[in-house]
């Protein structure tokens, strides 16, 4: 699969998208405290996305060049169809991943096993408590029993951890349950939206200690653009629209970004058509310049962006790929390999 999509990678230096975020629903079974999800009482009317546009539209995302589907909402497992989303995307040699906040993972495991390249598990602590209070719900003992299904089916569950004010000191016995583990532990700083304040200072400079750790994921590029400010608005920094396809679940193409969507292209039978639409060139032209691109530090759409322009962001976040890669891969098996040799 990696050298079939290698001759896509070079369309980051033609400011072509290589990553679609395909919201396949608005529901959410979980009240993460920085999410507003399950605040918006209109998501909950609206229809998960089908799988006949979704299927549709992986076929001309391929065609287009796009190399990685990310399946997410709201939970992605609640939409019925999604092994068969993925099933497609694995056909066309796509890269999919999938985050969950583990409630449903249990029940589904079986239906998405093997098809889900980059599988995420929201963990924000190992104290119950914290974390099921970050998450509004009760699902800390989903988490634990997420894991041992996930490893006795052969996957290989990252853990996501959003750092916030409230967690960032459960850190350090984050970084040993990994390692424990074998999985990695990648994070995610929480960023300004809806009312959250974002991260502090402190909170980086603390997990950023443990960035050589072994299975650990931190874009320190990320966390020097935070204390940049965020994105300029007079020199933009985002790329959000070059290298991001974002759709709803009312399969519309969403400009310039979810987040920050002003516009919603009917796709209709033809997602090439909404691409090559007047909308979307004119968000092309204004990425990063809205008026609400300012200081903005929304992580989803940075980390694609900084492959777009050859500066210290760019090198500095290629870095921790080449990191993650490594541990996840060639550690993993040299320390299987060491174990099993003793």
């Amino acid at each position: 699969m990696i050298i079939e999509n290698l001759k896509y990678a070079t369309r980051i230096f033609r400011n072509r998208p290589i990553l679609c975020n395909y919201y396949v629903t608005y529901r959410c079974n979980a009240r993460c405290v920085f999410c507003d999800f399950w605040q918006r009482r209109n998501y909950k009317q609206i229809p998960d996305a089908s799988l006949e546009d979704v299927v549709r539209n992986l076929r001309e995302l391929r065609k287009f060049g796009i190399i990685f589907v990310d399946f997410t909402g709201g939970e992605p497992l609640l939409n019925k169809n999604l092994p068969h989303m993925l099933e497609e995307a694995k056909r066309l040699k796509l890269i999919t991943s999938v985050t969950t906040n583990t409630l449903l993972y249990p029940s589904r495991a079986e239906e998405i096993r093997g098809l889900v390249d980059i599988l995420h598990f929201s963990l924000d602590s190992l104290n119950p408590v914290i974390h099921d209070r970050l998450r509004g719900v009760p699902v800390f003992d989903r988490v634990m029993e997420s894991i041992s299904i996930a490893k006795s089916l052969g996957e290989q569950p990252d853990l996501l951890f959003t750092i916030t004010e409230q967690n960032y000191r459960e850190f350090p016995e984050m970084v040993k349950f990994a390692q424990t583990q074998k999985l990695m532990l990648v994070t995610n700083p929480v960023f300004p939206y809806f009312g959250n304040a974002g991260i502090t200072e402190k909170a980086l400079q603390f997990v950023e200690t443990f960035h050589n750790q072994p299975y650990v994921y931190i874009n320190r590029a990320f966390h020097r653009f935070i204390r940049a400010g965020g994105n300029r608005v007079e020199a933009p920094r985002c790329r959000g629209v070059s290298a991001t396809v974002v759709i709803s679940p009312q399969n519309e193409l969403l400009l310039p970004c979810f987040h920050h969507r002003n516009q919603a292209v009917p796709i209709g039978s033809s997602l090439a058509r909404a691409l090559q639409s007047p909308q979307r060139i004119k968000a092309l032209r204004r990425q990063g310049t809205y008026p609400f691109c300012k200081n903005c530090t929304i992580n989803c759409y940075f980390d694609p962006s900084f492959l777009y322009k050859r500066d210290v962001y760019f090198f500095e976040s290629f870095l921790p790929k080449i990191k993650y890669w490594f541990d996840k891969t060639i550690r993993r098996k040299i320390t299987f390999s060491g174990r099993n040799s003793t």
